[in-house]
């Protein structure tokens, strides 16, 4: 995952850094001193993260759609070779 979508877990880790430092209350003398910008800070936090969950969501369902057309292209030519490895034994009998 990390050579195909390194954007992506830097993403992630972005919005874990953001969600943990979220979490902890602020105090009076940070309010005091930065509050406005920190709500514009926590504001800015919450619409990437957004933005990230959704790109998190789009590569999850692209990840999904390509394992399974992995795996049906992988049954698809195991049941080829099945037939084939059949029609290859029916001919061998058949021939003298």
């Amino acid at each position: 995952m990390l050579e195909r979508q390194p954007l992506v877990l830097g993403a992630i880790g972005l919005a874990i850094g953001a969600t943990v430092a979220g979490a902890f209350r602020t105090s009076d003398l940070e309010n005091e001193w930065i509050g406005d910008l920190s709500d514009d800070v926590k504001a800015d936090l919450n619409t990437r993260a957004g933005a990230v969950s959704q790109s998190l969501r789009e590569a999850s369902d692209t990840l999904k759609a390509e394992l399974g057309d992995t795996g049906v292209e992988a049954i698809d030519r195991v049941k080829r070779a099945g037939m084939d490895a059949a029609d290859a034994a029916r001919e061998k009998v058949k021939s003298p």
